[in-house]
């Protein structure tokens, strides 16, 4: 039976010269980010442990994994320290040709053919490649493995930042170790190699797969994980692309380029939309599996693409991300906006993108069932748990294109099974404003108002739930006088009725003021007013303005107000979510 992992310690003149020492950053990997910061410190953990004399330092782990029929081991952790020490040590092979060529008959002296063996074997066979992409393979040839590092000078800021091109931080690297080497001259320096090569320490760890050494890296790192999902399925496609065209590489590597440009789109649209790409996978997952899946993200999108074409795949997966930019991200309707307030936000987002990419004829109606679904389930009380199965459901009956009033009628009863109706007539007749769809529902109802609604950022501090009725009026001037029965008042304080939406410079100087005052500042027409007063932007606000304005009588706000208003805010959520609110409706007119 094949040991899932072998853990070896090995020095680094071990690490770097075996027999077994080679080694690739494969394509999943990101490209090299290192820059100042990262290689002075590896440069001071090695410079301290040294002037110290530290028998046995540690440097670290590396975690490898063997792949089929390749010499290569590839490095799932560690590219990153792994790929400065070949730099170093090719900084010491321009720099120092002659390094303990006096002393070359000791076995732990380091002269230059261990240096250089370090970095290729006979000059053929290289210790490190870069599979990442076949430019950053030609980059670190040209500039580190072949080239005169000597000769390079440090690059400009804004091009050590570039992310997508690492030459300038393999150059970065290059020109740092030659400052420090320089410094320190040619004496010290064969003797901090002979202290680096004999006495520092590495523990390699040999895994037997890719997915067994990613779950080790995960297990062992509390850092969190630099690979992800995401680059363990691009990597495990490539492999697929590559077995298909294995007897035609010039085929092979038109395709991988076709393929990784759909990539670059895909991580390019991600990033547009403020989206990692391993979250737009785990919902192009749902939307393969229609069901709940039972292993690991890439388990499970490996398990979906086996034997089909890599291509066929990325493309699909381009589609996925544009619909989720297109359709989603950049919709500008109030249904749209009313569904990014809900917390179970990858599920209904999964089910729109299922229509989407399969051109579900009824998406518009859609919307709207599955907005009433989310926000009767979320006011009921409900949590996850009660809607996550429906909604895998829903993204099996949308592939299956079952009408929409056969959906509908299953949600319905879905709904009803819930007792959906009785808990949402108690959630609604108490207190709401401490409710987190409090605020939403107060949203959704604005967009109602308006034929050009606006999306409202829940999370913008300017915006506030506004207390009509202050919460601590039996204490304040212009409200402790005109409420008789405050432990009615009390009970309303919190109620859909008492609360509307104010931006937060108008709500800071409504909050406490008398009801007539309030309404000045709704109006505009507050203390703090500019020559041009401006009227509150809410509709829901602003009516309270013309309900006072358009009362002849009463031009204090009541028990009976809050009753009024109550009765207008219950009847269009009734209307919005397809709700049926009389019985609550009835309570508040007795």
């Amino acid at each position: 039976m094949t040991e899932s992992f072998k853990p070896q310690s090995l020095t680094v003149n071990e690490f770097l010269n075996n027999a077994d020492s080679f080694y690739q950053i494969p394509k999943y990997q990101r490209p090299y980010k290192w820059i100042d910061d990262q290689v002075d410190k590896l440069w001071e953990d090695l410079w301290d442990s040294y002037k110290t004399n530290t028998e046995n330092y540690f440097l670290g782990s590396i975690i490898t994994a063997k792949q089929p029929e390749d010499q290569y081991l590839d490095v799932v952790d560690g590219q990153q320290r792994l790929t400065t020490l070949t730099i170093l040590m090719a900084v010491v092979r321009d720099l120092y040709p002659e390094i303990n060529e006096k002393d070359s008959l000791n076995l732990k002296t380091i002269d230059i053919t261990r240096i250089k063996n370090s970095i290729s074997r006979d000059g053929k066979f290289q210790r490190l490649r870069l599979v990442t992409h076949s430019n950053h393979q030609s980059d670190f040839d040209s500039l580190i493995i072949n080239g005169n590092t000597l000769e390079l000078k440090k690059p400009y800021k804004k091009d050590i930042n570039r992310d997508e091109s690492p030459k300038f931080k393999f150059i970065n690297t290059a020109t740092i170790f030659k400052d420090k080497l320089e410094e320190i001259g040619l004496e010290e320096c064969e003797n901090f190699i002979n202290y680096l090569f004999n006495q520092v320490y590495i523990i390699r760890i040999d895994c037997s797969d890719v997915s067994f050494a990613i779950k080790l890296f995960q297990v062992l790192n509390a850092r969190g994980l630099d690979l992800t999902n995401a680059d363990l399925t691009k990597s495990f496609l490539l492999g697929e692309l590559h077995k298909k065209y294995k007897e035609d590489p010039n085929t092979a590597k038109l395709r991988e380029n076709q393929f990784l440009q759909d990539w670059i789109t895909c991580e390019q649209i991600a990033d547009n939309v403020h989206q990692s790409t391993n979250d737009l996978l785990v919902m192009y997952e749902y939307y393969l599996l229609g069901s709940n899946p039972k292993k690991s993200l890439y388990e499970e999108l490996v398990n979906q693409f086996k034997d089909k074409d890599p291509l066929k795949i990325i493309a699909d997966f381009k589609k996925f991300c544009q619909n989720y930019k297109n359709g989603i991200i950049e919709a500008d309707d109030e249904v749209t906006y009313s569904l990014f307030y809900i917390r179970w936000s990858i599920y209904w987002r999964t089910v729109l993108l299922t229509a989407l990419q399969t051109g579900y004829p009824e998406y518009n109606e859609l919307k709207l069932i599955l907005r009433n679904f989310y926000y009767k389930h979320w006011i009921a009380g409900y949590t996850l748990t009660r809607v996550k199965q429906t909604s895998f459901n829903l993204i099996k009956w949308i592939k299956e294109n079952k009408p929409i009033n056969e959906i509908k009628r299953e949600l319905n009863n879905v709904i009803t099974n819930n007792n959906i109706q009785n808990r949402i007539e108690e959630a609604l007749s108490t207190d709401v404003y401490n409710e987190a769809w409090c605020k939403p529902l107060l949203f959704i109802i604005e967009f109602n108002q308006t034929n050009q609604a606006r999306y409202l950022e829940i999370t913008d501090r300017s915006i506030h739930v506004e207390h009509i009725l202050p919460q601590n009026f039996k204490s304040l001037y212009g409200w402790k006088e005109l409420i008789e029965d405050k432990e009615i008042a009390e009970a309303n304080i919190h109620n859909l009725g008492n609360l509307t939406l104010l931006s937060g410079s108008k709500n800071i100087e409504a909050s406490n003021k008398p009801f007539v005052e309030k309404i000045m500042i709704y109006n505009g027409k507050g203390k703090y007013a500019s020559d041009h007063p401006k009227v509150t932007s809410f509709r829901i606000s602003q009516k309270l303005v013309d309900d006072y304005n358009n009362s002849e009588e009463n031009k204090e706000w009541t028990i009976e107000n809050i009753r009024k208003r109550q009765l207008w805010l219950l009847s269009h959520t009734e209307s919005i979510l397809d709700l049926d609110l009389s019985k609550i409706k009835q309570e508040t007119t007795n």
